[in-house]
């Protein structure tokens, strides 16, 4: 019996998971050998996860504050504009570098905590 209720219970799930795919959207195409099937649309927030982009810009955040901290905010600033005179590359560079409204803070804690 427990067999049975667990392979009722998996088709049970399939069907349900289908479900939910399908009341999002679908096309109805036909198949090659002439049966309609319904296909689910791949909509773009499903296919880019926006929340694994926060995990990187955190730590590039974070890792900035430790730069700013460390060297203290008139050398950073200083090492900042050296970047603005150098080239293309080196330029674009001191665009992301620059303190931000979230660094600076950041970096304020983190001296706080540090000592």
């Amino acid at each position: 019996m427990t067999k049975q209720q667990d392979m009722f219970d998996e088709r049970y799930r399939k069907v349900l998971r289908r479900h939910r795919q399908l009341s999002r959207g679908y096309v109805t195409k036909m198949d090659k050998n002439g049966v309609v099937a319904h296909i689910p649309l791949n909509h773009i927030r499903e296919s880019f996860n926006f929340s694994a982009l926060l995990l990187p810009f955190g730590i590039l955040f974070f890792l900035k504050a430790c730069i700013v901290t460390i060297l203290g905010e008139e050398a950073y600033v200083q090492q900042v504009d050296l970047l603005r005179d150098g080239g293309f590359v080196e330029q674009v560079g001191a665009i992301f570098m620059q303190l931000d409204p979230i660094t600076a803070p950041l970096a304020k804690l983190l001296g706080a905590i540090i000592g």
